[in-house]
């Protein structure tokens, strides 16, 4: 069905500013397994030196989303990192099948492990296999008609995330007791005006957002860009549940063959992003807290409040429960390999595995 702008209901997109206030396919081309490909015609995209002012366009929610009521500008997604015995630096990247109602193999696992409690060994043993929150965007540059997927992580340490900035900008210059509709198709809609900073991780410089502001667009993007925005969950690069199985056990994606590391500046500001993220303390929190709590991620209280282009009697917004992942006795917990890297990291000294880990060594 083409893109109609008048019909646009955009649901309760700001479920998106009360989560993150707070706080070219790559697939079989690089040294691990991605999670989402970039469609064809498209290109990835990265922060530069230079100013960049773009829309932020929609895509259409899957058919057979749960969620479906519409239109998103952005896909929250909750990402499995899995072992890489080849590069154990770079795990292989799964989104969690349950983001499509599916019964996910990780998250069985990781649910097996917990036994409830908080803390001590129980949170030692699920910590490494807790889901990673991602975004996902599509950008259109001002006044051009390309379109650049966009991939960050939801949270990091301090402000420095892409959607905190870019939410906390939409809430500071709110129209009425709503974030401004920047990812409005119509006239009420925003160029995102994003300035960037230099940043360093591990001794590498790279460019990350530093701040955004919105302007007024002289033209409205044309349907035709709506309309390649391909569906969310169309672009996530889902496995089967043996094949996630599988390489939690130590094995290898399906039709995967990796290839030498290329330390590009994408993935060192990939990598940095990452340890940022990772920098936050986080607690695990039990499944059915996590539907309900107000803190849990994206969303989907019915009395949220939302946008609509045009008023729709739409259901609210309801996201599947997606819960985090788990840990394999035969798989080394930080990324090693087992039985074949024992006493070679200071993680060695504390692992629960130790024992038996130098035990498959000799």
């Amino acid at each position: 069905m083409a893109f109609n702008r008048s019909s646009v209901n955009l649901g309760n997109q700001f479920a998106h500013a009360a989560a993150v206030s707070r706080g070219e396919e790559r697939e079989n081309n690089n040294r691990a397994r991605d999670y989402y490909k970039v469609p064809a015609g498209m290109a990835r995209h990265k922060w530069t030196e230079k100013e960049e002012r773009f829309n932020i366009l929609l895509a259409k929610n899957n058919a057979n989303d749960p969620d479906d009521t519409g239109y998103k500008f952005y896909k929250f997604v909750q990402v499995h990192e899995l072992p890489n015995m080849q590069d154990p630096k770079h795990p292989h990247l799964y989104p969690c099948l349950r983001i499509i109602g599916k019964p996910c193999p990780v998250c069985d696992r990781k649910e097996q492990l917990d036994d409830g409690s908080k803390g001590g060994e129980n949170w030692d043993r699920i910590k490494p296999y807790l889901p990673k929150d991602r975004v996902l965007y599509y950008f259109n540059p001002e006044g051009t008609d390309k379109i650049l997927v966009h991939e960050c992580a939801a949270r990091q340490k301090g402000e420095a995330a892409f959607p905190q900035r870019l939410m906390a900008q939409a809430t500071a210059m709110s129209e009425g007791n709503l974030p401004i509709p920047f990812a409005s198709p119509n006239t009420d809609g925003r160029i995102v005006k994003v300035n960037t900073a230099k940043d360093t991780f591990n001794g590498n410089e790279f460019y990350s957002a530093s701040a955004v502001n919105f302007f007024q667009r002289k033209e409205l993007p044309p349907d035709e860009l709506y309309d390649k925005c391909v569906p969310w969950n169309e672009i996530l690069n889902f496995g089967t549940y043996e094949e996630m199985q599988r390489v939690m056990d130590g094995g290898e994606p399906d039709n995967f063959a990796a290839a030498p590391a290329q330390h590009t500046e994408e993935q060192k500001q990939a990598e940095f992003e990452r340890a940022c993220e990772q920098s936050v303390p986080q607690q695990p929190v039990p499944a059915q807290q996590q539907a309900e709590s107000p803190s849990s991620g994206f969303q989907r209280s019915p009395a949220a409040s939302g946008f609509t282009s045009t008023p729709v009697d739409a259901p609210a917004r309801e996201f599947p429960s997606e819960q985090a992942p788990a840990a394999n006795a035969f798989t080394c917990l930080h990324g090693l390999r087992f039985g074949q890297d024992c006493d070679t990291s200071r993680k060695c000294c504390n692992c629960g595995s130790h024992a038996s880990c130098a035990a498959a060594s000799k």
